[in-house]
């Protein structure tokens, strides 16, 4: 009996041992501190692959985007807008912050929702950001309202919209990775046609200026991963760098999530790129 209580005693702890050296290599694992948040998943099954620290609420960023695609894609498919849709700029629309990426909109001209979706979503432009919600909703405000309605909808308990931006105000749109996750994979479900879009690598305006996407993973793109569609960049300075990404890979749809990822000096977008690329590679196409 002695001989039996020793020897689960060494196996006891060996698994103590063996649980705390994983846990040590888990916090030596870059994965595991070069952002705040992080999750690879299956879209349509929504299967979790890899996720860290997936149930905090954190700032999003230009990922709060997002929600403003979905709702102005809902928007056309009932009908209350077209993409051929003209919008005159409003003065809340054109007066965003001088640090806010935009399209520039002039105030004696026109926009259609086309160039206006294309801008926001390929060049990050908050007042074109800002114009959609406007012929959504009358008001960013009241967009912000069908913003967060949504998210309840969608079952997002820890996720809050203040604007259809992302730009950091007094306060500032949060959400955990997994419904960051979770917000990505109901808008390509039920709108596939934003790849239309988060596929381009350029867009040209109404007024023949060339904008670049942010995503520099798409193919042709200078850091391009095999598979990669989409689907929208984001950073602040109460952010951080961020990406949600999908694409198809290994024959399915994958979602990843990266917030708060840690720049390397003045660099804030390559190393959210650098990360998504190896969780892909590590939970993906390697596991």
């Amino acid at each position: 009996m002695k001989k039996i209580l020793a020897i689960l005693f060494v196996a006891a702890m060996a698994f103590f041992f063996f649980i705390k050296d994983k846990d040590a290599r888990k916090e030596a694992d870059p994965i595991y501190s070069e952002a705040k948040a992080s999750i690879v998943m299956e879209a349509d099954s929504g299967k979790i692959l890899y996720e860290q620290n997936a149930k905090e609420a954190l700032p999003i960023a230009s990922m709060s985007k997002l929600m403003t695609q979905y709702i102005v894609l809902e928007a056309i498919a009932d009908g209350r807008l077209t993409w051929d849709s003209q919008y005159k700029p409003s003065t809340t629309a054109l007066n965003q912050p001088k640090y806010a990426v935009i399209l520039g909109m002039d105030k004696h001209k026109t926009y259609i929702v086309r160039e206006l979706f294309a801008a926001m979503t390929v060049t990050s432009a908050n007042d074109a950001a800002v114009a959609l919600a406007e012929m959504v909703s009358g008001t960013e405000e009241e967009f912000v309202i069908q913003m967060n309605k949504k998210a309840k909808s969608f079952g997002l308990r820890n996720t809050s919209f203040i604007n259809a931006t992302g730009l950091d105000e007094d306060e500032t749109n949060r959400a955990t990775v997994r419904d960051v996750a979770a917000i990505a994979n109901e808008l390509l479900i039920n709108y596939p046609e934003v790849l239309e879009f988060t596929r381009m690598t350029d867009f040209t305006t109404s007024e023949g200026t060339k904008l670049w996407n942010t995503n520099l993973m798409l193919p042709g793109m200078p850091q391009a991963m095999t598979g990669m569609e989409g689907l929208k960049t984001g950073y602040t300075e109460e952010a951080g760098p961020c990406f949600a990404s999908t694409g198809i890979y290994e024959g399915k749809r994958i979602i990843t999530v990266v917030i708060g990822v840690e720049a390397e000096g003045s660099d804030t977008s390559t190393p959210r790129f650098e990360l998504t690329r190896d969780l892909i590679d590590r939970y993906v196409l390697n596991k």
